[in-house]
């Protein structure tokens, strides 16, 4: 017997030197290594199961890393020649319209990190309610007359959903060419009946990379966040907002709040080359990068300078991460954050406090109405210091806090997808939408104090008032954000 204990201790100590080396050598931050290692001592061959399906990188593997941006230069390029060619005279026209170094860098940052092409040829309509985007998108779909694309996160087969599929075949039988992307796990619940509907309607609709097939299961983790609709080339859809009735009526909360945008104009392009790429990705049909689909964009005398953004676990860069940190770094009076699950890395940690002790007034909103508790709990580790520093902590009472929005000196704003946590930064295949025009950013800074007046300011009183049950509780869930 002692033998036998002998054999599994020297077997365990083996296991753990090799995961442990294997972890190390993959140069993840330290927190989210200590994590896993934590896990995989814990539970042994449970936790080496869970990393299979959760916790590998994908942005260390060469292939994935390799096979988006190959095939983009190769592709794209003739499709988005006229955003290219004038890549500098539009930079070196904002350039001069701005004097601040920190907003110039902004755009060069994006430039670099995700190839984020300048349009300035843009109309923008901001949305901060369902009700308001789903009536104008579902006219838009009924206005179309070449194609539709979609790619959302969720898709649901309720009262919303019935609406958008009814619409869309009935687009379909007039010819509408219509392709739809959606997240495996974010749809599970997407029924079977519900799909096959839409394929007998001739459109085509696809898993994003097929997430849940036994050859993809170890990416399980890897969710496509993106909510963009792409309407013949010339109208595109970008935001918080999925396809369900929650979005709309609230669902199992008294109201939704989310913000999200239409765009028309020369950003549409990029729209259509992200969904171009994911429909690539996932079907292996190159036909949607075709030029037809990049129709020639009217000149506008005074359009909105806007940049799309993406993220994504194989992209080169944390390009959305330092996105968020560049905006951050560079207010110069006030900053004002709306997000729903608040797990800030390092750097965006100390970037908060730092603009804060600078006398930069820093508001940050979050949900106050729990859909997940895990991210709610860590959120409230974090409060201490930014509170200390002189950051204004705001919990949305009204219902569900979920639009991601960042808004900096009145002058610049981005609206997407991406939450400002751990999985949005590393996880998730995100879109945000960099919009440089002081109108768009006026209506975001109003719109967030209107939503303050809907909002319980958290302090440090209530921080201390907490009780150390919870507050261990706090800072178990905060333990295992990198794994959130």
């Amino acid at each position: 017997m002692s033998e036998i204990l002998s054999i599994i201790l020297l077997l365990y100590y083996l296991y753990l030197i090799i995961t442990a080396a294997f972890l190390l050598l993959e140069n993840r931050e330290p927190s989210s290594t200590i994590a896993w290692l934590i896990i995989f001592i814990v539970f042994p061959v449970f936790g080496f199961i869970l990393y299979i399906l959760f916790g590998q990188s994908r942005r260390s593997s060469r292939k994935a890393s390799n096979c988006v941006s190959q095939f983009v230069d190769k592709n794209l390029e003739i499709s988005l020649e006229p955003l290219i060619i004038r890549q500098q005279e539009k930079l070196e026209g904002l350039r001069l319209h701005w004097q601040s170094a920190h907003k110039q860098s902004l755009m060069q940052l994006l430039f670099n990190v995700s190839d984020s092409l300048l349009t300035t040829q843009n109309t923008i309509k901001i949305f901060h309610h369902g009700r308001d985007k789903f009536d104008v998108l579902c006219h838009d779909i009924k206005q179309a007359s070449k194609f539709i694309h979609l790619e959302y996160f969720i898709i649901r087969h309720d009262a919303l959903g019935q609406r958008i599929k009814e619409l869309l075949i009935e687009r379909a039988r007039c010819g509408v060419k219509v392709r739809i992307l959606y997240d495996s796990v974010g749809s599970l619940l997407l029924g079977r009946r519900y799909i096959r509907e839409l394929r007998q309607a001739g459109i085509e609709i696809y898993p994003f990379m097929s997430f849940l097939s036994l050859f993809n299961v170890h990416t399980l983790n890897f969710r496509n966040h993106r909510k963009i609709v792409v309407i013949d080339g010339i109208i595109g859809y970008n935001g918080g907002m999925n396809i369900g009735e929650e979005y709309v009526e609230g669902g199992k909360y008294s109201f939704w709040r989310d913000t999200h945008l239409r765009v028309s104009g020369e950003a549409v392009w990029i729209y259509q080359s992200i969904f171009a790429i994911d429909w690539f990705n996932t079907t292996k049909q190159a036909s949607v990068f075709d030029k037809a689909y990049y129709p020639e964009v009217h000149s506008l005398e005074a359009g909105v300078p806007v940049q799309v953004s993406t993220s994504g676990p194989d992209s080169q860069w944390e390009s959305i991460k330092q996105l968020y940190f560049a905006m951050i770094k560079s207010a110069e009076k006030h900053l004002y954050i709306q997000t729903p699950y608040f797990i800030p890395e390092a750097s965006i940690f100390m970037a908060l406090k730092t603009a804060a002790l600078s006398g930069i007034k820093v508001k940050v909103m979050l949900t106050g109405k729990v859909d997940h508790w895990l991210p709610y709990w860590s959120a409230f580790t974090y409060f201490e210091e930014l509170l200390q520093a002189g950051v204004e902590i705001y919990h949305y009472q009204k219902g569900l806090m979920h639009a991601k929005t960042i808004s900096i000196d009145s002058q610049i704003c981005s609206v997407g997808t991406a939450n400002l946590d751990v999985r949005s930064f590393h996880l998730n295949y995100e879109t945000n939408t960099m919009i440089y025009d002081e109108n768009c950013a006026k209506e975001i800074e109003a719109q967030f104090e209107r939503d303050v007046r809907d909002c319980r300011q958290f302090t440090l009183e209530d921080l201390m008032s907490l009780s150390t049950a919870k507050k261990l509780r706090n800072s178990l869930a905060r333990l295992f954000a990198p794994l959130l």
